[in-house]
């Protein structure tokens, strides 16, 4: 590191400005520093103003946002010593240092000590301490010694808190775990394990377990351990193989056994064994999922792949819910915004696997979930189909297969211009020819060789706004995206903003000023979703006092959208033959039906209506009984435009007033209202 400063963010920038590659993006620069975007932008201030004290030249920038510095200045700073490298920790990850230190039950953690360690004041180790609790592992509480700091408080939540920094890929921490004995030793030990089981673990899943394991077992060597009462006996391959990895390295005891067993079965899976009775029955609830999702979404996604899929997924989240291991990736939120109505039909659908479960779903797992859905649904669409012919970007992720989806899911949605390949294992990208299929980027969640004749990138599953500015600079530079129009006009603006203002949230001024400067007026969106209120206006409402027969009923359900050439006459035919054939499967809740079909068996455009019935009428079909009070007619075109109005229509189903107000409504003006307080209702 160059020593011109005794600022050390000013040596740190310079020396990364002057190592590496030419040319620096503002992102280049958010990575290595570990700062912010408002932070690289004061920082390159303060770094011109030492250049110019020294005579030297200002860091220079290309009009598309690189940054450099010249051969003269390059050529300068040689004379300056270089002093090693210092490690690079921003305040979040030298608070998540302190705990380390703090779990590991670190001699003299003092604050003066902490300071000279983490090379930063001892005001600063001071401000760290106030905001520690917070993020500190689950009952535990610091206290003062005669020697400094310790941390008090259960082991199991020290534990879990490391095993979620390993999983959240935390660098900090896993530096001070990928050195340690005997990893190599665990990690055949962990193959023979999956070869007995069947089960196979995610290529991310695998290295979690490997670090884990392998600090584990130096703890436990240390005289750390869990005392509990278990009545766990070792009769299956897991807890014996628990027992001997223990037995091997340091100490086995049941309560041992039982920690390591949960997170074993807590491990996302890319393969499991079917033949066990567990599976077999998580199959049985894992089809009744999705025949709820098909029955309340109108979307037919009942398939093999698709089931196995969802099984895999089903089985690691039962565990991590039952043993309460959190699903903690980097941010769910934006996934939970985007989808958040197929959350909600999707939180319906799982009622069952619930009900197996005995416990509620947590809502970073409900998002998980709901990405199946969402992914399931994209499959078969146009941009899917094409991704598999000739992709521009090849990706591999070794998170599995949840994360893939949501990766693939995010970047399709991001950039829709450019065609991303499914979702590859490393297994299957070396399988690749990559120079007869020549893609011009890979993106891997995984460390893949520099010899790799393609440019690569490495990205989170769940990407940052820090890794989409990465992503933006890449795509540029590999030419898959032209940046030239709005995106010029955005960076521009907001570099001139910068220069005078101080902005605090650049991700969403960045949306903001996009959104502006790319605005498509209403009229021309393709594809938009509409509401439950907008899609059935006051002529596709009607109540009638009865009916001689639900097949009639469903005939006349539909009537309004026959008369307004939504669909064909022969459209209500196909869902009584449907119910007919599998059952009352599109009844959602007591009394009411949500009859539809495929877009291919006579939908013309996008609709819905709705029959409410004074008297009910009983549907008999396929063996069993069900009284229907209300039927809501729906004509899809597609698998995604009428999510929002299902979503809606769910939310009025599990609001007992707004239900009770439907089923007993007089006249269409009350069914009309209770479809407008409805759609409030998720808006």
């Amino acid at each position: 590191m160059f020593n011109i400063s005794k600022k050390r963010q000013i040596n740190r920038l310079v020396s990364l400005l002057a190592t590496g590659k030419k040319y620096k993006t503002v992102a280049d620069l958010e990575m290595g520093m570990s700062l912010s975007r408002r932070s690289v932008f004061y920082w390159l201030k303060q770094l011109n103003i030492t250049l110019q004290h020294l005579k030297l030249d200002n860091v220079q920038r290309l009009t598309s946002g690189g940054y450099f510095l010249t051969q003269a200045t390059l050529d300068e700073l040689s004379h300056y010593e270089q002093a090693a490298a210092e490690p690079v920790v921003n305040a979040m990850a030298r608070r998540q240092l302190i705990i380390w230190y703090l779990v590991q039950d670190e001699p003299h953690l003092s604050l003066v000590h902490l300071a000279e360690r983490l090379k930063v004041s001892k005001n600063t180790i001071i401000k760290d301490f106030k905001r520690l609790p917070p993020m500190l592992p689950t009952n535990t509480v610091i206290i003062n010694t005669s020697h400094g700091k310790a941390l008090r408080g259960l082991e199991k939540g020290k534990r879990r808190w490391v095993y979620q920094q390993l999983v959240q890929r935390n660098q900090a921490i896993i530096h001070q775990v990928q050195q340690l004995p005997h990893l190599e030793d665990i990690r055949r030990q962990l193959h023979d394990l999956q070869t007995t089981t069947g089960n196979v673990y995610s290529e991310d899943a695998v290295q979690t377990l490997i670090w884990y394991i392998g600090w584990l077992v130096q703890r436990l060597a240390a005289g750390k351990r869990v005392v509990a009462e278990t009545k766990l006996t070792l009769i299956d391959p897991l807890d014996q193989w628990c027992d001997a990895v223990l037995t091997t390295y340091a100490v086995s005891t049941l309560a041992e056994v039982k920690g390591l067993r949960e997170l074993l079965l807590a491990g996302q899976l890319q393969h499991v064994n079917e033949q066990t009775s567990f599976d077999q029955h998580l199959l049985v609830i894992t089809r009744k999922v999705v025949r709820r999702f098909c029955s309340v979404s109108g979307i037919d996604v009942l398939n093999d792949s698709f089931l196995k899929a969802l099984v895999t997924h089903l089985h690691a989240a039962y565990f991590r819910i039952k043993y309460h291991v959190p699903y903690h990736y980097i941010d769910l939120t934006q996934t939970k915004v985007t989808y958040q109505h197929l959350m909600s039909l999707t939180q319906f659908s799982l009622r069952p696997f619930e009900q197996f479960l005995k416990m509620a779903i947590p809502s970073d797992e409900l998002a998980l979930i709901t990405v199946y859905f969402g992914g399931e649904i994209r499959r078969l669409s146009p941009d899917w189909l094409a991704s598999a012919k000739h992709p521009d970007v090849w990706l591999v992720c070794t998170s599995g297969i949840g994360t893939s989806q949501l990766l693939y899911q995010q970047l399709a949605t991001r950039y829709p211009s450019i065609v991303f390949s499914q979702p590859m294992s490393l297994e299957d990208f070396y399988r690749h020819d990559l120079i007869d299929e020549r893609p011009k980027l890979i993106l891997s969640t995984a460390k893949l060789p520099e010899t790799i004749a393609v440019p690569t990138l490495w990205v989170q599953a769940i990407p940052s706004s820090n890794d989409f500015q990465c992503l933006n600079q890449t795509f540029y530079r590999v030419g898959l995206l032209d940046d030239s129009g709005g995106a010029q006009l955005v960076q521009a603006v907001l570099d001139i903003i910068t220069d005078y203002a101080r902005v605090d949230d650049f991700t969403g001024l960045t949306g903001s000023l996009r959104d502006y400067f790319q605005q498509t007026p209403v009229t021309q969106r393709v594809g938009e979703r509409r509401s439950l209120a907008a899609l059935i206006s006051e002529d596709h409402i009607q109540v009638l006092a009865g009916v001689s027969d639900w097949t009639v009923a469903v005939h006349q359900a539909l009537r309004p959208l026959e008369i307004a050439g939504i669909v064909d006459p022969d459209y209500a035919n196909h869902i009584i033959e449907a119910t007919q054939t599998n059952g009352p499967y599109m009844v959602l809740k007591e009394g009411i039906m949500l009859a539809h079909s495929k877009p291919t068996d006579g939908v013309n455009e996008l609709g819905m209506s709705v029959l409410v019935l004074k008297t009910p009428v009983v549907l008999s079909a396929h063996g069993q009984q069900r009284s229907l009070r209300v039927i809501f007619g729906l004509a899809p075109t597609d698998r995604q435009t009428h999510v929002q109005a299902l979503s809606q229509l769910l939310a009025l189903l599990q609001n007992e007033e707004l239900y009770q107000r439907l089923i007993l409504a007089d006249n269409h003006d009350e069914v009309h209202h209770v479809l407008v307080e409805a759609t409030a209702l998720i808006s």
